[in-house]
């Protein structure tokens, strides 16, 4: 590559840091307040040893956390909140190097870039200093916060560097996949694939004691392999640095070697003439139909996996660690193997599931608007309404049968490997219980795209972040059951036993995603085409 390739690139830094001067500490944050709400959980409890000690026998916490290790108040901290903040920076990394690529890109801002004399590769070099800068300081500051703490300076600087490891092998592949894909939502989307995909080889070494080979697939938990405060071993980072160089160096590769604005996996042109085309809510149909079906088969996988594993689960707890955790006494009243099954179903099927399937889909309006095929569209005898309700439409029915999907597999491979197929239909309800919340979360999106569309997509994603944040500081004890019920996880909650769901909330929640749909709708009608 030649030298000019990179001119301009601290001019497109600047740039960056000044676009993302409201994002980018966000997730960057995240992670101290998630370590430090762990610290301040442990210290407050006056017999956390004994505490721990039975979190660290009980095969439920070991099946979804893993074992604590080392067995002491630091790995009681790596233990919640490292894996939390590990989530963190792994998608926050990844979002903000494809936002300054594929995006980038696939907006036309390239074009103005290359333009104006910058390198080829002066944007994607820049897209993976500002990511790898954001992981670099929030394990800085987690590391900090450790130190002040209390904890060992070799242990803290080790979790640290592990937590800046996770998020450069996660901007290496950002960059890789906003080189491979054409459409940002589609690279945004193997990112989350790719995270719940991992959560299968974590389970699976969890269950397995906690040091397996599967580990290594999971990069969430690789603070199980550098061992921080505990065997301290540092040559791993050495290998993580090996596997988030390939990734990056091949997304040079491939930028040197693509046409503009096109990835690696073309969009293939449709059908001149087909029944598929004869109206809006055919035509979006047509475009997320495999989409959907992509979902479907990783959620069927994924759940047929986590029902297998589920009868191996003990269901005894013992009513010490009942009496000093509510999550524990939740999980009492469920039983460790329903509650396993239910926290499941509440992170893949609502927190991050199909949440992120529902705003996609509903935002995917928003490209061609942006593109100008929502005009040409709007040039026909096609109403803005209907042509709005076509992917509302898609959005709402398509996240009710990924759901549907993914209770039934949990439920068989439940029932398969336990004897008892009555259990198919309680996983199922256990889904499709959450359905009301993730239809809220597509009203919303579809509220702030009729009227604010050219900051909607920033807003959605931005909340449904706020709701997966106040979720883990709820787990983390910061903050109380009453910032659950400012969001719509707290209706559907898996701490909630499904029979005692209140059916009026639920109802509510329905109303209120076809309010906010109605007044999208306005709004889009209304307003200007961008």
């Amino acid at each position: 590559m030649a030298d000019n390739n990179f001119k301009g690139t601290l001019n497109l830094l600047r740039f960056y840091l000044r676009r993302d001067r409201f994002i980018l500490p966000v997730w960057i944050l995240l992670p101290l307040f998630l370590i430090a709400g762990q610290i301040s959980f442990i210290e407050s409890m006056a017999d956390w040893r004994e505490f721990m000690a039975e979190l660290s026998a009980n095969a439920l916490t070991n099946a979804i956390l893993g074992p604590i290790v080392p067995l002491s108040k630091e790995g009681a901290v790596l233990w919640r909140g490292m894996l939390q903040s590990s989530i963190a920076v792994m998608i926050g990394s990844s979002f903000t190097a494809i936002r300054h690529t594929r995006s980038d890109e696939e907006s036309g801002r390239y074009e103005l870039i290359y333009g104006n004399g910058k390198g080829r590769n002066a944007a994607i070099t820049a897209s993976i200093a500002i990511s790898f800068a954001g992981s670099f300081i929030s394990a800085l500051f987690v590391s900090i916060i450790m130190i002040i703490s209390g904890f060992s300076l070799t242990g803290s600087l080790l979790a640290g560097l592990t937590l800046c490891a996770v998020g450069l092998i996660f901007t290496g592949i950002g960059v890789l996949i906003s080189q491979i894909f054409q459409d940002s939502g589609s690279a945004r989307g193997f990112i989350l694939a790719l995270y719940f995909l991992s959560m299968v080889p974590m389970m699976i070494n969890n269950v397995g004691g906690g040091s397996t080979f599967w580990i290594w697939l999971a990069p969430e938990a690789w603070f199980r392999i550098t061992e921080p405060f505990g065997g301290n071993n540092f040559s791993p980072l050495l290998v993580f640095m090996v596997l988030s160089i390939i990734p990056i160096a091949f997304a040079y590769y491939l930028m040197d070697n693509r046409d503009l604005g096109r990835g690696i996996f073309k969009e293939k042109l449709g059908p001149e003439d087909s029944a598929e085309l004869k109206s809006p809510l055919a035509l979006s149909l047509r475009q997320h139909k495999k989409t959907i079906i992509v979902w479907c088969i990783g959620m069927a996988f994924i759940g047929g996996a986590v029902g297998f594993i589920t009868p191996s689960i003990s269901e005894n707890i013992s009513e010490m660690l009942v009496n000093m955790s509510t999550w524990a006494e939740t999980m009492s009243k469920l039983g460790n193997r329903e509650g396993f099954v239910s926290v499941t179903i509440y992170i893949m099927g609502l927190m991050a599931g199909t949440s992120v399937y529902g705003i996609s889909t509903v935002l995917n309006l928003k490209k061609e608007e942006s593109e100008h095929f929502a005009e040409m569209l709007l040039a026909q005898p096609v109403s803005r309404i209907k042509l709005m309700s076509g992917y509302l439409i898609i959005a709402y029915a398509g996240s009710a049968v990924i759901l549907l999907v993914l209770g039934a597999s949990v439920g068989w491979g439940w029932g398969y490997s336990s004897g008892d197929m009555s259990l198919v239909s309680k996983a199922i309800v256990m889904s499709l219980t959450k359905i009301p919340s993730v239809w809220v979360i597509i009203g919303i999106t579809s509220l702030l795209y009729g009227w604010m569309p050219r900051i909607s997509a920033v807003l959605s994603w931005f909340l449904l972040g706020l709701f997966i944040v106040t979720e883990m500081l709820w787990e983390a004890g910061i903050v109380g059951w009453s910032a659950m019920e400012l969001t719509p996880f707290g209706y559907a909650h898996y701490s909630i036993p499904v029979n005692e769901l209140s059916a009026l909330s639920l109802s509510l929640l329905v109303l209120l995603s076809i309010t906010f749909t109605l007044v999208g709708l306005a709004g889009f009608k209304n307003r200007n085409i961008i």
